[in-house]
């Protein structure tokens, strides 16, 4: 609710738009990170492989998200949260309010190999960080590995 006495927010109402979580998970020990490919049905990036991506409820804290997302769409509960990889913002589709996105990837870690994928994705694997370069596309996803290559060094 905008409070009438702030003049600062009447002249300059505050937009709408989303707010997504990365997770880039590496298994402890292995060296590698976890790929999720998308699902063939879903209406953005169908059939990419991806680090494992999802929006945050209104008034949700990002870790809590992060915490309910990587469960729901993978069945981990087994989860480190070691840092911030990146801030994005991208449009999901055109460029209207309601498709607006800003992202925070972030590090994490697990124990648990074995994964339960939601109906968003339909396969994964657990690479090595410059395989996981080779099997992804999309830009912004690569310079999410990149992040985590470099903060590796």
């Amino acid at each position: 609710m905008i409070d009438p006495n702030n003049k600062s927010t009447t002249k300059n109402p505050v937009g709408h738009f989303m707010v997504a979580v990365g997770f880039l998970i590496e298994l402890k020990r292995s060296g590698k990170i976890l790929l999720v490919k998308r699902s063939d049905v879903l209406d953005w990036q169908p059939r990419e492989w991806e680090i494992g991506y999802g929006r945050i409820n209104q008034f949700e804290d990002t870790e809590v998200g992060l915490r309910r997302e990587v469960f729901e769409e993978l069945g981990l509960d087994d989860l480190e949260i070691i840092n911030v990889l990146n801030i994005w913002h991208i449009f999901r589709g055109s460029m209207k309010a309601e498709n607006e996105l800003i992202g925070i990837t972030y590090h994490c870690r697990t124990n648990t190999s074995e994964i339960r994928l939601s109906e968003e994705h339909s396969q994964y694997q657990w690479v090595l960080p410059e395989k996981a370069k080779e099997m992804v596309t999309v830009g912004g996803i690569k310079e999410d590995i990149d992040s985590y290559i470099s903060s590796k060094m």
